[in-house]
């Protein structure tokens, strides 16, 4: 009985998932032609970050705890990254309520209505695999940071199926030395018991973190130091991920 009080509330969420995102989705695309006044879209951001708090507020028995905020001001640009368990992910990052371009998988932009979005605000796909669309993706995402708008990226490439951070990038440690951004390293812990990769269900009820740990400064690293960034940025989110893990652990 639980089981099918599961699946039931689950298809609810999603049923409001999917209005909600094509109702933002929508109004976001109704905005495109702001940007002749807003060439940064902050406006269409800022109905993405709506989007956010809105679908944060539909399941009742999760909460989104946040910490460190005061880590990214307002009117400077960073290098933001995140590790990526889980769909919601997404949904909690928008939370930060700072200007930024997702640095996302092509595939995302086909999407009916979050896909069109997507293109709308400026987010920017990425093909990975093949170089010279890596290279123009990157030059689109240093651009924005030459416009002072920060990039956000997932430096491990995909969603982990376990909840375990996987492995990171160099490549992607490349724009912060290119740009001279300082790195933002963002840690979601918890997300992967809400909706985990390969699952349509939503999770029992439970507490997530989103911990923003301090801007590690990149000014004075020369090109091709990008391994051992990724190293030092890894190590601080795996230490931080096992840290909140194991708080959930003990409220379980």
């Amino acid at each position: 009985m639980k089981t099918f009080g599961r699946f039931l509330f689950s298809f609810y969420l999603w049923i409001v998932v999917v209005s909600v995102t094509a109702l933002i989705s929508t109004l976001i695309l109704l905005s495109f032609p702001l940007a002749v006044w807003d060439p940064s879209r902050r406006w269409a951001h800022r109905l993405s970050t709506l989007w956010g708090i809105l679908l944060l507020q539909i399941n009742p028995f999760w909460k989104l705890r946040k910490v460190g905020a005061e880590h990214i001001r307002n009117g400077k640009s960073y290098v933001l990254v995140a590790n990526h368990a889980s769909l919601s992910d997404i949904v909690c990052l928008f939370t930060l309520r700072h200007q930024f371009k997702w640095l996302a998988k092509k595939s995302l932009f086909q999407i009916p209505f979050l896909g069109w979005s997507m293109s709308a605000i400026g987010y920017i796909p990425l093909e990975r695999g093949k170089h010279g669309s890596i290279r123009t993706s990157y030059q689109e995402a240093l651009d924005w940071l030459g416009r002072n708008v920060s990039i956000l990226i997932f430096p491990e490439g995909t969603r982990s199926r376990s909840g375990e951070m996987g492995h990171f990038k160099s490549g992607d440690f490349s724009l912060a030395l290119e740009s001279g951004r300082p790195i933002v390293p963002i840690v979601l812990a918890g997300t992967h018991q809400v909706l985990s990769k390969g699952k349509t269900a939503f999770g029992k009820s439970g507490v997530a973190y989103l911990s923003i740990l301090p801007p590690i400064e990149t000014k004075g690293l020369a090109i091709g130091e990008e391994d051992r960034l990724k190293k030092r940025v890894e190590t601080l989110m795996r230490e931080e991920l096992s840290r909140r893990n194991q708080m959930i652990a003990r409220a379980a």
